[in-house]
């Protein structure tokens, strides 16, 4: 097996600075760290990688991800019920 090319290598390592300096970017405003996960996640990083530029666990990612999405199907379902008890008039059916 050949060696990796280094400039292949340099350029692996400055993608993975923008990255980062991106994902920072994204998350500045934001005040806890569950928000800042779901943010991250909804940008497309992995569980690993969110860890990674928060420095915490991946563990600790997943289980805060697997919250953040009881809690959006929980919000979903919610929703749908309410559209789906609405006669069209703006009013709520009994049922």
């Amino acid at each position: 097996m050949t060696p990796p090319d280094p400039q292949l290598t340099e350029i692996s390592t400055k993608l993975d600075t923008l990255i980062r300096l991106v994902a920072l970017d994204l998350i500045r405003d934001i005040k806890t760290q569950t928000e800042k996960i779901a943010k991250l996640s909804d940008a497309g990083f992995q569980p690993k990688q969110i860890a990674e530029i928060l420095m915490t666990s991946s563990n600790a990612v997943r289980v805060a991800l697997v919250s953040i999405r009881k809690k959006r199907k929980g919000t979903d379902e919610s929703e749908t019920s309410d559209t789906e008890k609405s006669d069209g008039s703006g009013q709520t059916q009994s049922g």
